[in-house]
């Protein structure tokens, strides 16, 4: 593959990964937090939204496994019967940026509840 040809691909996914994501968050999230559905899953689950998201991940890196494995896929965005492979390699694309969203949330957090522990700690005489 030519480095022309690679930059071609790569500006495809990138292009249609944000159509993707734009358009899922519509229909999950309605405006709102974009990691709302995530946090609603974890809370059903007794997990992490960050655990949540890596399910979510792995369901899809398992597709892509299997649809690579045995050969059977199409490499289209979309087939008759849904989804192509080039659409599912950009959804676990957008899987990963979402799960590291919920673990810069995460942190985020953290650092927040510890900054304030630390702020409510007595001074030392």
């Amino acid at each position: 593959m030519t480095p022309d040809q690679f930059e071609n691909l790569r500006d495809e996914f990138l292009v249609r990964e944000a159509r993707i994501l734009d358009w899922k968050a519509g229909e999950y999230t309605a405006g709102q937090d974009r990691l709302l559905n995530f946090k609603q899953v974890a809370e059903f689950l007794s997990q992490r939204p960050a655990e949540v998201a890596l399910a979510y991940l792995l369901k899809h890196i398992q597709s892509i496994a299997l649809a690579v494995k045995t050969r059977r896929y199409t490499w289209e965005w979309e087939t008759v019967s849904g989804e192509g492979l080039k659409q599912r390699i950009a959804d676990a694309r957008n899987y990963l940026l979402l799960l590291a969203a919920c673990l810069d949330e995460e942190t985020i957090a953290e650092t927040e509840i510890k900054m304030k522990a630390t702020d409510a700690a007595p001074w030392p005489i």
